[in-house]
């Protein structure tokens, strides 16, 4: 049986849905909607994520997004400088500080820690940097960082990096409190577009009509390659809420079905639907076999679900990047991946 890992994609802010769709309209893309008998819904399927990403994807101008990019800057640049003279290791061996600690170096930090890091976007960057601090001083310890003289450059990252996600969650609580619903709206709509998807491929999936049997085939690689979407959809979306980023800073959603809690990880079916957005009161589902039904909640402006359940939790659209649909999330680098990107050694793929 080919099936669909659930992840409540209604937890994801504005810019990390807005990501997951733009990269899930790359897979389907490459593996052809003819293929996976998506022909029809993705016209709809990309007027409407054009819409969404026109949306959210739009710069505020607020002394927030100014911070940003000014902390962005500053990290990306001493990430760099400190890498820079990671690579330098070969050029010291009678140090026998670094000679102790070049094997790690070269296996270890250099291997892990690319130079894609500063194009990575915004959130997963934030979070490449926290483990890229702790593995240097883990690795390295007070020795290996004094013979490398990275002591004061690994301060400054350090606090460039925990400036920029102070800006951020400012910025994403001054954007949930200015949402006019209209997102809201486009959320629900794409909600019920992924839906479809979801049913059309994972039955062909697992048709034994022979006459399908290209198409079982073609959804069935589709099905993996989606699973490991929501995998990095629910790995980032923990990773922000351990980070002090969640709910209670206006990033979370409300209204959707089941709990809030970022060790969520039931694994069944699509589940994004209707429900209280209550942690201790996850018994409300939908039937998620009608993605044309919403909850039975508000849908006030402030309630980001995507299909209008009872939760109340704010919506913020954190992204600032261009309306191009190419779901950057940073105006002043157009080389930053969509929210969403794998890293996967020097290279950055969905």
């Amino acid at each position: 049986m080919f099936t669909i890992n659930t992840f409540s994609i209604s937890k994801l802010n504005n810019a990390e849905v807005t990501g997951f769709y733009i990269n899930l309209q790359k897979a389907i893309s490459t593996s052809e909607p003819a293929k996976l008998g998506l022909t029809e819904v993705m016209t709809p399927y990309g007027t409407t994520l054009q819409k969404l990403i026109d949306q959210v994807y739009t710069t505020t101008g607020s002394e927030f997004t100014a911070a940003m990019l000014e902390a962005d800057v500053k990290r990306d640049q001493t990430f760099k400088r400190i890498r820079l003279r990671l690579q330098m290791v070969d050029v010291a061996e009678d140090n026998p500080a670094i000679k102790a600690v070049k094997d790690v170096v070269k296996t270890h930090l250099l291997a892990k820690y690319t130079s894609k890091v500063p194009q990575l976007p915004y959130q997963e960057e934030s979070a490449i940097l926290q483990g890229f601090v702790y593995d240097l001083n883990d690795k390295l310890g007070d020795d290996g960082i004094a013979a490398l003289g990275i002591g004061d450059d690994l301060s400054s990252l350090e606090d460039a990096n925990n400036s920029f996600i102070a800006a951020y969650n400012q910025r994403a609580t001054e954007r949930a409190e200015g949402d006019t619903g209209l997102t809201l709206k486009l959320r629900q709509e794409m909600y019920a577009l992924y839906q479809q998807i979801c049913f059309i491929t994972q039955y062909l999936a697992n048709t034994t009509d022979t006459a399908n049997a290209e198409k079982a085939t073609a959804c069935q690689a589709f099905i993996a390659v989606l699973n490991v979407l929501l995998a990095d959809a629910k790995k980032r979306y923990n990773q922000r809420i351990s980070n002090g980023s969640g709910d209670e800073e206006g990033e979370g959603e409300g209204g959707e079905g089941g709990s809030t809690n970022p060790d969520d990880s039931s694994d069944t079916i699509p589940d994004d639907e209707g429900g209280s957005n209550n942690p201790s009161n996850p018994s409300n589902p939908s039937n998620p076999s009608n993605p044309s039904e919403g909850g039975s909640g508000s849908t006030d402006s402030s309630d980001s679900s995507d299909s209008g359940g009872s939760g109340n939790g704010s919506n913020s659209g954190s992204g600032s990047g261009s309306n191009s649909g190419s779901g950057s999330d940073n105006t002043s680098d157009p080389n930053k991946p969509s929210d969403g990107g794998v890293v996967n050694g020097d290279e950055v793929s969905f």
